[in-house]
């Protein structure tokens, strides 16, 4: 195929967006905000007890008339942002992160409707007509969480992703950063409202990412119901002294996320790919991760970064990019990663790789080990690394089924024993030893 015919059939690819695809969602999206957000207003004014939450030092905030500007501007590139997709599953992805945002918060302005603290001041100049204009047809309610502020958000990482240099890269994380700030400088919202935005964008950015949720695994009940019970543990104390503990939210989803995944999702809970975490993951499962972070510096204290266990076969932990970066080419040139909580170093994030995500305290499953296995007979003879989080229980699994099936070993107890001379704090867990004595 010629050049000329190469453009042709790009041209054509059922892939691409058309004008038509991305004008429909455009329309679509705008009239599905226009009759949320105006009837849940609607409805909300006819209410006589609608409360306030706002803090007192909010007051000294000023009022900056010419931050209508930014605060407008925000229309043009919610009917743009469609027009910027470069394939059928990138529309989809923003048209369904749109309605998320558009129907969760249209649904707790209606559920948990709010109004204004403060009285909005009439404007002058030409600045302070348009916001004069603008605020005589824009109610004071809708305000928690900020649909403005959760729209801004999903459209700032949709041009950053779609931004062909660092200028203006740069340029458009500045003006989304003016949006921002205007819902406050133009007393639209408080500052909880700009909180609860965020967190909404980033909710809808975790769960909608276009990619598949339902992953294989093996095993986990156990953990599933450990954090299930720390979720509830986590969020008891919101229902019972609300004033204060309702942070308390954030570990209790992340809880309840991990246990959705040890208990039916899978791994793919923690949206992971090619060796990195997704930053709304890292947000939203910010204090599951944390822990496995402390987890690891606790392990990385007690075991060596990497053993050898026989021919260019190494198991380890997971490394910091300055241990992986003076092992890479030196002893291994291959890594098998089974890490989900953890962003994979650069440094072994460039050389030939296989990604096989095993929750942690849990055992591959049998199509992982043959994956595993056959990686390794292919890149042993210039070093493999297998590494998990501390290097002692899934990695042990992946080595020990090399080991007997390219009959270097015997049997699983030959294995595990000298996989426990190279590194002797490895842990041969239940699950592992019932995965080899049923194969």
């Amino acid at each position: 195929m010629n050049q000329d015919e190469s453009l042709i059939d790009d041209s054509i690819s059922p892939d691409r967006v058309s004008l038509t695809d991305a004008a429909k969602v455009a329309f679509v999206t705008s009239a599905l905000f226009l009759v949320l957000y105006g009837g849940a207003s609607y409805v909300t004014s006819l209410k006589t007890d609608v409360s306030t939450w706002y803090y007192q030092w909010e007051r000294w905030i000023p009022f900056v008339p010419i931050m209508i500007v930014p605060y407008m501007s925000i229309d043009l590139f919610f009917v743009a942002a469609p027009f910027l997709c470069r394939d059928r599953k990138e529309l989809k992805v923003l048209a369904l992160r749109f309605s998320a945002v558009v129907i969760a918060a249209a649904t707790c302005f209606l559920l948990f409707p709010l109004q204004l603290a403060v009285e909005r001041p009439i404007a002058s100049g030409f600045f302070g007509d348009i916001y004069n204009w603008f605020t005589a047809m824009d109610r004071p309610y809708n305000l928690c969480p900020s649909m403005h502020i959760a729209l801004r958000t999903v459209l700032a990482v949709h041009f950053d992703k779609h931004s062909p240099n660092r200028i203006t890269r740069v340029a458009s994380h500045f003006w989304f950063f003016l949006i921002g700030c205007s819902t406050l400088l133009l007393y639209q919202h408080h500052v909880i409202d700009v909180v609860g935005g965020f967190v909404l964008a980033v909710l809808v950015m975790y769960f909608i990412d276009g990619r598949t949720w339902k992953t294989p695994h093996t095993g986990g009940r156990r953990f599933a119901i450990g954090y299930a019970i720390l979720a509830i543990g986590f969020a008891l104390p919101v229902i019972f002294v609300p004033s204060f503990s309702w942070l308390m939210l954030w570990p209790a989803v992340a809880c309840a996320i991990v246990a959705t995944g040890y208990g039916w999702l899978g791994p793919s809970v923690y949206r992971r790919e090619a060796g990195q975490i997704s930053w709304p993951a890292k947000l939203v499962l910010g204090p599951v991760l944390a822990a496995q972070w402390l987890s690891w510096k606790y392990y990385a204290r007690q075991s060596a970064m990497i053993d050898h266990v026989a021919d260019g076969v190494w198991i380890g932990r997971h490394l910091a990019e300055a241990e992986a970066s003076n092992i890479v080419g030196k002893k291994v040139s291959a890594v098998i990663d089974v890490c989900n909580a953890f962003d994979e170093p650069a440094s072994l994030n460039g050389i030939t790789r296989l990604e096989l995500p095993i929750l942690d305290l849990t055992a591959p499953s049998q199509s992982q080990l043959d994956q595993a296995v056959d990686f390794i007979s292919q890149h042993h003879h210039t070093g493999v690394l297998v590494h998990c989080k501390a290097g002692y229980s899934r990695s042990v699994a992946i080595v020990a089924a090399w080991l007997i099936q390219t009959e270097r070993t015997t049997s699983a107890d030959e294995a595990f024993d000298m996989i426990r001379t190279a590194r002797p704090a490895v842990v041969i867990r239940p699950e592992i030893r019932r995965l080899f004595q049923s194969s």
